[in-house]
């Protein structure tokens, strides 16, 4: 599969456009190049990919939210791949264990792949590759910004990079020298995230373009380095690799084999890459996209502050955090990816509601996919209240985002999770068990669940939900799971509903789509 000079730059100015209409929406992540994917399989058809943290339905989605099926350039229209990918972040989040084997050696003389850190970061990153200065010729150790870097700061300069993570001076092997700094805003993307730190005269007198561990070969012209990995979306399903060639040129560095340098183009989409990182050791996975353009929110100076990156490669499941920085070369089967749980995915609003609460709420996507799949999409009125959640995304947002509960608020909300967690689990399980209907102590939890919730609504909310719970769901006692998919299925269900709802100023009732119930609303 090949794209063409002339369509590649087409496709550019799609993804430019693109970028223009949507990059100030919530949870629209970026855009590059790529093959459209269906069904899992990549076809030949070039497109614009957009990044979205949550692929859905058109009908789950308000009207400005929805992405054009095609982008017009000049007198040809060419599609857009909506893909699950991001927000992206150059640290990712630590709190999930690695499936891979960590690289935490020593190792002398230092190999590529290995565990490197300044303690000012209070974290750890992985040495790319050994290069020579420019300047001089002197060795140094080549990896991310963010990885030899404390906060984008020109006072690391000088700051002492020990190998493995540690805080003994016996494993000092270099000094920050130079970093490119990061620029903020999208007028000035970033191409790469690249610093050099020279080697201390002791650790250079033996130098080495090895991998650590073996776990693959060094850079050569049959398997050259293509770039340095160094961000992912939340759950590493999805990461991005700054070009070598832009990197070494923008730091002043030459590897070690100078000549063992390719620049991926659209021609090389789907072509195997393979990296040694020190969390998640070997991986090799398939490139998916190329002239990837994204945002990355950082903590700089007290502040957030935005970042744009442009001109990197997309790929999948290939690195977790502590992997920043891995040199990247063209090789390996493209299908030894890390292992990850592809049913778990981000959800914005709980995870907000669940920082909210302190509530490990993540952890229960999976059984709210279940709950919406294989009941609420049973009936009118189930369709309709997910619906209902999807398009209000940002109100849920906008009241739970960097709101604490009060202690008796999260008591509360501790003592209902506990009480009910597993009973729900239980009742997804097997629903139609005998004995399994809903009871008064349902009702009355679940009234006292919303007392909670309406302090934080408006008053028309307020009147709604009240009208909902005494008029309806007081109603479903002693109901069996058979017969709330029955009562919820019904017109008069879904009109005092709809007339509930509709009468909300503050919620959004109607989607792109007409919703999936029968006759016009």
């Amino acid at each position: 599969m090949t794209i063409s000079r002339s369509t590649r730059n087409a496709l550019r100015q799609g993804r430019e456009d693109l970028l223009r209409g949507f990059s100030h929406r919530r949870g629209f992540n970026g855009a590059g190049v790529a093959y459209r994917v269906r069904d899992g399989e990549t076809t030949d058809e070039p497109v614009v990919v957009a990044f979205v943290t949550k692929k859905r339905p058109e009908g789950l989605l308000l009207e400005e939210d929805v992405l054009p099926r095609q982008v017009g350039v000049g007198n040809r229209n060419y599609g857009v791949d909506v893909y699950q990918a991001g927000p992206f972040s150059l640290l990712g989040d630590p709190e999930f264990e690695p499936p891979g084997p960590t690289i935490t050696e020593r190792f002398r003389p230092l190999l590529q792949g290995a565990q490197i850190s300044n303690l000012a970061t209070s974290a750890y990153g992985t040495l790319g590759a050994i290069v020579r200065d420019v300047t001089d010729g002197a060795p140094a150790i080549l990896s991310n910004n963010h990885v030899l870097v404390a906060n984008n700061a020109s006072s690391s300069i000088g700051n002492e990079i020990r190998q493995p993570f540690s805080t003994s001076a016996n494993d000092v092997v270099a000094n920050v020298t130079r970093f490119k700094p990061f620029t903020f805003g999208p007028a000035r993307p970033n191409l790469v995230d690249v610093a050099i730190a020279r080697l201390t005269p002791a650790v250079a007198k033996e130098l080495s373009d090895q991998v650590a561990g073996a776990r693959m070969g060094p850079f050569t012209v049959d398997n050259p380095c293509v770039g340095l990995y160094f961000a992912a979306d939340p759950f590493n399903l999805y990461g991005v690799i700054c070009k070598i060639d832009t990197a070494l040129s923008e730091i002043g560095a030459n590897l070690l084999t100078p000549e063992a340098i390719a620049v991926p183009g659209p021609a090389d989409i789907g072509k195997p890459l393979e990296k040694a990182g020190a969390r998640t050791g070997y991986t090799s996975s398939r490139i998916h996209a190329v002239d990837v353009k994204f945002p990355v929110f950082m903590e700089i100076s007290g502040g957030t502050r935005v970042a744009w990156f442009d001109d990197v490669i997309g790929i999948r499941q290939f690195g977790w955090p502590g992997d920043s920085g891995s040199g990247v070369r063209l090789g390996g089967d493209g299908e030894t990816r890390i292992g990850i749980d592809l049913g778990v995915f981000s959800c914005l609003a709980t995870d907000s509601v669940a920082s909210m609460y302190d509530l490990p709420l993540q952890n229960d996507v999976p059984l709210a996919d279940r709950i919406r799949d294989g009941f609420m999409a049973r009936s009118y009125t189930g369709n309709f209240l997910v619906q209902l959640f999807y398009l209000n995304n940002n109100v849920i947002l906008s009241r739970t985002e960097g709101v604490e509960a009060s202690p008796s608020e999260k008591a509360g909300a501790a003592s209902m999770y506990q009480k009910y967690r597993d009973f729900v689990y239980a009742a997804v399980d097997a629903p139609d068990r005998p004995g399994l209907v809903v009871t008064r102590e349902h009702i009355d939890d679940a009234a006292l669940g919303l007392a909670s919730l309406q302090t934080r609504m408006t008053a028309e909310e307020t009147t709604a939900t009240n009208q909902i719970f005494n008029s309806l769901v007081r109603r479903t006692e002693g109901m069996t799971h058979q017969q709330l998919i029955a009562f919820m299925d019904r017109d008069d269900v879904f009109d005092a509903v709809w007339d509930a709802v509709a009468a909300v100023p503050t919620v959004q009732a109607l989607g792109q789509l007409r919703p999936l119930w029968r006759g016009p609303r």
